[in-house]
């Protein structure tokens, strides 16, 4: 018996082994496959890096780039209110901005442009169970990988770790904001009549904020998505203990709750990383030894807090999930595309229309592809084009054929719940072609100009629409065009 557990021990450290030697030595593949396991499928930790290191870095000089315009917007709005108010009291404006406020906002925007140090480990405001996974992951792989391998982790996790740092200045400066706002608000509070030019700079200043915290926690949501390479890795090492017990020490959620526990919710990627019944071992244990009266204390806690977090759970809903700031003015409702970049607004999409026979033309399949612009969540405005297949005359005479091409600009405009008004100019090629450099005769082209309804419609995430199009100028185009027009579009 002892010779047969002395086996099992051997094979289990064996495959332990391979398990490492497949996960953190890339030049090895084939001693990974003789596991014959799918544990043994992870991307090297080298790969995993530079991804990583790909994500901080965008993160990184997206953040710099907005916060460096959004502060600079704040600070101009907060020393507007410190004109005006000046006008209407100049003692309690020079009491409310010492000298040196406006270089304090320059202090802050220096302070998030400059290299921070690296911030390792410390958990602050809210916790991000993959950022904590893929911060476990590189640092142990770190551990084992030597040369070059270890390098490009270590300068991923640096990067993160400024990034970090990044985010937590600023969210220094968001807190100095508010303090300002807060400190103007008490102020403001004594009069029932504002004039109206300084209640309008106190209203912009509570936008800004709002639109600065909800690009912070923007970045943190984007810090904290897992991609597919992360979700595989960690799959992979949820399997090998000698990593889990890693986790368990060197997490940052053992920091806060320790034991191994946390560390499994880590590594399954779980977003509800404590269970009720640790929760409430845990709390047994406390009260246990609190004495005979921290079981009642502890109740009157849990009632205050509950009581706290209804009361903030009421704002958040009549604000958004987004809601970094609750002096919002009454009725307005917040931009959600403020916050996003140029290339966050762009939607792209593909279309299909068909085209029947006639004397003229065979059966002509336009397929054209769109990217637009979102001004508002109500309008978007963008260019396309599309290539026209010819199919030939009937289901029993298909031939293929280049029948044209097309280029297109359009303006959807919401008008009720699904229901869009759409508009759409374009330049039309309406002649069969065998060559691409044919295209350029100009003469074979002809303008197009369409109006007409669109209704979309939602599956899971999937949107489609279908739009109902009249085309003005189809009795002008040789050979005619078809005036009604009906294409279906899908969002990619």
């Amino acid at each position: 018996m002892k010779s047969l557990y002395k086996l099992s021990r051997l094979q289990f450290t064996c495959g332990s082994l391979c398990v490492l030697l497949a996960l953190f030595i890339p030049s090895l593949p084939t001693l990974a496959a003789t596991a014959g396991d799918s544990i043994l499928t992870a991307p090297p930790p080298s790969r995993l890096a530079a991804q990583a290191s790909r994500k901080w870095s965008a993160c990184k000089n997206q953040l710099l780039r907005r916060s460096e315009k959004q502060l600079k917007a704040i600070r101009k709005t907060d020393m507007d209110i410190y004109r005006q108010l000046f006008k209407l009291d100049s003692n309690a404006a020079k009491g409310l901005y010492p000298q040196g406020v406006e270089q304090m906002y320059d202090a802050g925007i220096a302070g998030i442009k400059k290299r921070t140090a690296a911030v390792a480990g410390a958990v602050r405001g809210e916790y991000q169970p993959y950022v904590d996974s893929l911060r476990g992951i590189l640092s142990f792989a770190e551990k084992l990988s030597p040369g070059a391998t270890g390098g490009k982790i270590k300068s991923s996790l640096e990067g993160l770790n400024e990034l970090q740092g990044k985010l937590q200045e600023a969210d220094q400066v968001k807190e100095f904001i508010q303090q300002r706002k807060a400190l103007i608000k008490e102020y403001l509070s004594q009069y029932k009549v504002l004039p109206g030019g300084l209640k309008d700079s106190y209203d912009k200043l509570n936008k800004e904020l709002y639109y600065y915290s909800a690009q912070l926690r923007e970045y943190r949501e984007a810090l904290n998505d897992p991609d597919k390479m992360l979700k595989k890795t960690l799959a992979v090492m949820n399997k090998v203990p000698a990593f889990k017990s890693f986790m368990e020490k060197h997490s940052m959620l053992s920091e806060i709750f320790g034991g191994s526990s946390a560390a499994e919710s880590v590594l399954r990627g779980s977003a509800d990383l404590i269970t009720r019944e640790q929760i409430q071992s845990r709390i047994q244990t406390q009260v246990s030894t609190g004495g005979a009266g921290a079981a009642g204390v502890l109740t009157q806690q849990l009632r205050n807090a509950r009581q706290q977090i209804g009361e903030v759970q009421s704002k958040m809903l009549a604000n958004g999930n987004d809601a970094g700031n609750l002096d919002l003015p009454e009725g307005y409702q917040p931009d959600k595309l403020k916050k996003k970049t140029l290339w966050q607004r762009i939607e792209y999409s593909w279309n299909l229309q068909n085209q029947p026979a006639t004397n003229v033309l065979p059966v002509i399949s336009a397929l054209g592809l769109s990217a637009g612009y979102k001004f508002s969540d109500d309008m978007v405005a963008g260019i396309g084009g599309a290539y026209q297949l010819g199919l030939g005359k009937n289901i029993s005479e298909l031939k293929l054929s280049n029948q044209g091409i097309s280029l297109r600009t359009f303006f959807d405009l919401k008008l009720r719940k699904s229901f869009w008004l759409t508009a759409a100019a374009e330049e039309n090629y309406m002649h069969e072609f065998s060559k691409i450099d044919e295209i350029s005769h100009l003469r074979y082209w002809q303008p197009g100009a369409l109006i007409g309804v669109m209704k979309k419609t939602k599956i899971g995430k999937q949107t489609n629409s279908i739009q109902v199009l009249f085309d003005i100028l189809a009795a002008r185009q040789v050979p005619r065009g078809q005036p009604i027009k009906i294409r279906l579009a899908h969002k990619l």
